[in-house]
């Protein structure tokens, strides 16, 4: 597989580096103390990360430290996710912290009128988890964009999880009840990503299927599709890796 998008995986690598001295030299970033590479795997159609220490001026042995399934579905918005993994495990393995952001001023999404979209969902997500607000307006100014899924999968999936976990019945119920809104009503963006995001909190739990279907009984169709999309990522390593989903 050609690859096409390995200056779109650097790209959203570019401000982390930067913010941590790394200098690129074909196609190498150092600092003082760290190695890193980027690699693209056509035989087996994978990203990949490398690692290595910097002692003395002298660079160690790189580490596989990551790596990201990209084949000929995958698109732009994918490398995007790539760069996002790669900068995640970065931080991980140098150790880098993140600073405490002061509440800034963007704006929270809204749930426009007559207009169905993933802002809505996130709207009516955020509304339902409003200890994540903050979180939300920190992701947008860290990146500089919101991309639903990834914060989706990474922040909301975790809180929905707990609620199936927890089947106070009225919680569930109000939960089944907008995702069902959005299925309905939604465009295409928002349906697909209230079937991930169903997917990913389910994941291979009986339980938490049985208390998500008790009470989407007058939603068929969605429970119906969550089901058909747990069973394509039971097998699928790049749906499981998108939407972080626990196989």
């Amino acid at each position: 597989m050609e690859n096409t998008y390995f200056d779109v995986v650097i790209g959203e690598m570019k401000s982390f580096l930067d913010e941590n001295s790394f200098v690129e030299k074909d196609g190498v970033f150092e600092n003082n103390t760290k190695s890193l590479k980027v690699e693209f795997d056509s035989e087996n159609t994978l990203y990949k990360l490398y690692i290595a220490d910097i002692t003395d001026g002298a660079t160690g042995e790189y580490t596989l430290t990551s790596s990201y399934l990209f084949d000929e579905s995958s698109n732009k918005n994918d490398a995007v996710c790539v760069g996002i993994d790669f900068v995640d495990s970065a931080k991980k393995a140098l150790g880098v912290k993140e600073n405490k952001k002061r509440i800034s001023a963007t704006e929270l999404p809204t749930a426009s009128a007559g207009k169905i979209n993933s802002d809505t969902l996130t709207a009516k997500l955020l509304a339902n988890y409003p200890e994540l607000k903050d979180t939300y307006k920190e992701y947008v100014d860290t990146k500089g964009k919101f991309l639903p899924l990834d914060f989706g999968t990474t922040y909301f999936v975790p809180e929905i999880r707990k609620t199936l976990d927890e089947n106070n019945k009225k919680a569930v119920k109000k939960l089944m009840d907008m995702f069902a809104d959005i299925f309905v009503a939604g465009d295409r963006a928002s349906v697909n990503l209230v079937i991930a995001l169903l997917t990913s909190a389910i994941g291979k739990s009986a339980d938490r299927f049985k208390a998500a279907a008790d009470k989407l009984e007058d939603c068929p169709l969605l429970i119906d599709a969550v089901n058909q999309e747990i069973a394509v990522a039971s097998k699928n390593r790049k749906l499981q890796k998108a939407i972080k989903f626990e196989a």
